[in-house]
């Protein structure tokens, strides 16, 4: 009896150690599975599905796929692809970005106050939320484009006309901290001697731009969601607040007519519209510092990264929109942006890149006149350190149309290619 007893135990016992075994091993591969959607090799995904059910008859939780997709696609797509003056955007040092999630906007007499920065867009519908459309260079191309979503129009819905718009065209500043350039000008907010900077800026840049299929510049895109106007009527719907995941409404689209303009004159381009700012504003140069790392790890041959915004200006309520007439067009005017050492060592070659701004300013406001601001250079990071051809342009601000910041950005990508090169 006591035998049969034990035989019994001992078949119970075993079918619960099979049970536990099986449990086990497929959860182990559904959470193998899980794991490899991340690097895009699925596998023995039937095997694993059948898996999974069979570890929830067992009370083992089911792993949940759906939200692993859901998050990959939303919010991981960066790390599988191997997001009045730029004081707008959130602080940096090396270590970490400032929680600061408010923008620091410029009025119309240069003076600045905080405008919200936050971001509502991030449930944007998408039609096909990640389209990698990289390919092999061609002669014809000249174009790797990376992460450029594919996301609806988000702005439709913002028709109302309750804030104004006013077109403001910057022109030439006198002040103790205004250093004029052989074409435009610079804004010194160092602690460093005007003589000095000159002497700098005056040197050429040392960038060796090779034509041929090796991609020479990086467009990228920290607060990626930035957007503009759509309505050019010189009113604003006061509840848009500025962002939209719909590259045709944002600066990914200025950066792909940036980078266009480039490759037709010669120059490969390398174009990344990951995302940065949303869902989460804050740490956005912390994220892109990481993705233009692993770019410039891709492609070796790149010798300029530049960061593609737009800046928020106003007076009060009014939302003001840097513009130009160029040829009979209205352009967006453009400001660039140099971050300057601040002792510390974050910035070793911030000559060099200075040089680089100085000479591109030049170059910009010699072929179009009026369609600078002037190049602002204080003590700011914003990743600079990465190349020594490393910048960050504004093309026009929040109350200007997109179409105004599209010509510029075909004015300022000629005058580029020019530049680059005569180097």
């Amino acid at each position: 009896m006591k035998g049969n007893k034990r035989n019994g135990f001992i078949k119970v016992l075993a079918a619960f150690v099979c049970c536990g075994v099986l449990c086990f091993i497929f959860t182990g591969a559904a959470e193998l599975n899980a794991s490899d959607l991340h690097t895009g090799q699925p596998l023995l995904s039937g095997l694993v599905n059948g898996g999974a059910s069979l570890s929830a008859l067992l009370t083992v939780p089911r792993f949940d796929f759906d939200k692993v997709i859901s998050d990959y696609n939303r919010q991981e797509s960066d790390n599988t692809s191997s997001q009045g003056s730029i004081t707008e955007k959130e602080e940096q040092t090396p270590q970490t970005d400032s929680n600061q999630t408010s923008s620091d906007i410029h009025t119309s007499d240069g003076q600045s106050r905080e405008e919200s920065g936050t971001n509502t867009n991030s449930d944007a519908p998408a039609e096909d939320v990640l389209v990698d459309v990289s390919e092999p260079l061609t002669p014809e191309t000249k174009i790797i484009s990376l992460n450029l979503r594919g996301d609806k129009n988000d702005l439709a819905d913002f028709t109302a006309k309750d804030g104004e718009i006013r077109r403001v065209t910057y022109t030439p500043l006198e002040a103790d901290n205004i250093i004029n350039l052989e074409n435009g000008q610079l804004r010194n907010c160092t602690e460093l001697e005007n003589g000095d900077i000159l002497k700098i800026a005056s040197k050429p840049a040392d960038i060796d731009i090779e034509l041929n299929n090796e991609p020479q510049v990086l467009i990228m895109h920290t607060h990626t969601t930035e957007s503009y106007e759509t309505d050019n009527d010189l009113f604003y719907d006061t509840s848009y607040s500025g962002r939209s995941l719909c590259p045709a409404n944002s600066v990914v689209g200025i950066g792909a007519v940036l980078a266009q303009r480039l490759a037709d004159n010669g120059i490969c381009v390398v174009h990344d519209g990951t995302v940065f700012d949303d869902p989460v504003y804050s740490n956005s140069y912390t994220r892109s510092r990481e993705r233009v790392e692993e770019i410039l790890d891709m492609y070796p041959s790149i010798k300029v990264v530049l960061d593609i915004h737009r800046d928020g200006i106003a007076d009060g309520d009014v939302r003001i929109a840097p513009a130009v007439e160029i040829d009979g067009k209205t352009a967006a005017q453009v400001m660039i942006i140099c971050g300057c050492d601040d002792g510390s060592g974050i910035l070793p070659d911030y000559r060099e890149n200075l040089r680089f701004a100085a000479s591109l300013q030049t170059q910009i406001e010699g072929d179009n006149p009026g369609l600078t601001r002037p190049l602002l250079f204080d003590y700011r990071f914003y990743n600079q350190d990465l190349t020594t051809g490393s910048l960050l342009i504004e093309f026009g601000a929040l109350g200007n149309y997109i179409s105004e910041a599209e010509y510029s950005a075909e004015l300022v990508g000629d005058s580029l290619a020019r530049l680059l090169k005569s180097m």
